[in-house]
């Protein structure tokens, strides 16, 4: 590689962008462009500053549309050459005004800001994690709606979108875009979007995966063990880990993904379930005293985090009774209107 004089590699670089956006103007004439042949055949500086200018330009086309950093850049650079106040030379700066060589300029000026760190680096996931449930929109526009404690490790490149489950619960609602395929892994199960809104629940004893709208794809990420399943809007797929262990089933959606909104909502669920629900949300957890009532069933629609109502509304309709542990809610036995 032909090293530039330090004295001279801004201004020849800040050249060589100029004519990379000069190029790919639309009214750029032929005459302009046998001049910048014969200026970068003038000398080997001339040849290298192009190659980097280039090489910063295509790396940052790759990146600029999924990093929030080089779009502010973007928009930074863009507003410079709308006004005039670009570093590039009074003949140059001419060039800046029209729309389509602005956008060139953009890439070039971000390019040579940036270009040297961006070239030849991997593209590493950004990390997100949640103590209370909350939203956050990706760069491609798709939600997701992440539980308490649950954490999520984003990807994305020009060519995939890729999510992991690290831990929790996460609804995904997803951008389409069939360029880019958005895939969510969690322990061995892969799910594949094509177009939806669906749900996914990563535990220590299995995946589950819940499909609200559109249609997802699941497989498996062990080559070994290979299997595939399409969801329907309703349907679950639950996955054990480390095997190809896994089945279909119908559930109410409204029940399934109501913890999105704030409420709990339980159909027919077991008491132990319902219980593990409500302490996910609430800093008064709720204990059952005696294994025997852990398969009672309970319904109704509840707000996440007040455990003291679920404890109440359990009472009235099971043959349970409520005592105040002090730091828990213990439930016991017994009708709610017996004494202890």
């Amino acid at each position: 590689m032909i090293e530039m004089d330090a004295r001279d590699s801004d201004s020849l670089l800040e050249e060589a962008a100029g004519w990379h956006a000069r190029l790919a103007a639309p009214d750029c004439s032929p005459a302009e462009r046998t001049q910048f042949d014969l200026w970068r055949a003038s000398s080997p500086s001339h040849i290298e500053a192009c190659a980097r200018v280039q090489s910063a330009a295509d790396a940052v086309e790759r990146l600029v549309s999924h990093d929030p950093q080089l779009r502010a850049l973007s928009d930074e650079a863009y507003a410079m050459a709308r006004a005039g106040t670009n570093p590039y030379s009074q003949k140059q700066r001419r060039w800046a005004l029209p729309a389509a060589l602005a956008a060139s300029l953009v890439i070039a000026l971000v390019g040579l800001k940036f270009g040297s760190r961006l070239i030849g680096q991997p593209l590493h996931p950004v990390v997100y994690e949640n103590s209370s449930v909350g939203k956050i929109t990706l760069e491609d526009g798709s939600i997701v709606h992440m539980d308490v404690n649950s954490r999520i490790s984003v990807l994305m490149s020009p060519k995939r979108r890729q999510v992991e489950l690290l831990a929790g619960r996460a609804l995904f609602e997803v951008t389409h875009d069939a360029s880019r395929p958005f895939s969510v892994i969690a322990g061995n199960a892969r799910t594949t979007d094509l177009g939806t809104r669906f749900q996914v629940d990563r535990t220590h004893e299995c995946v589950v995966v819940t499909l609200a709208e559109g249609a997802v794809v699941v497989d498996s990420t062990l080559s070994a063990q290979h299997w595939q399943e399409h969801l329907s809007p309703g349907e679950q797929l639950e996955v054990s880990p480390n095997t190809s262990s896994h089945h279909k089933r119908v559930v109410e959606l409204l029940a399934a993904t109501s913890w999105s909104r704030g409420r709990l909502v339980f159909r027919a669920t077991p008491l132990a379930r319902a219980v593990e629900e409500v302490n996910h949300y609430a800093v008064k957890k709720l204990r059952i005293a005696d294994p025997s009532l852990t398969g009672l069933s309970v319904s109704g629609n509840f707000v996440a985090g007040d455990s003291e109502l679920a404890a109440s509304a359990f009472a009235a309709v099971l043959p349970i009774r409520v005592v105040d542990g002090g730091t828990e809610i213990i439930l016991v036995p017994g009708r709610a209107d017996s004494s202890p």
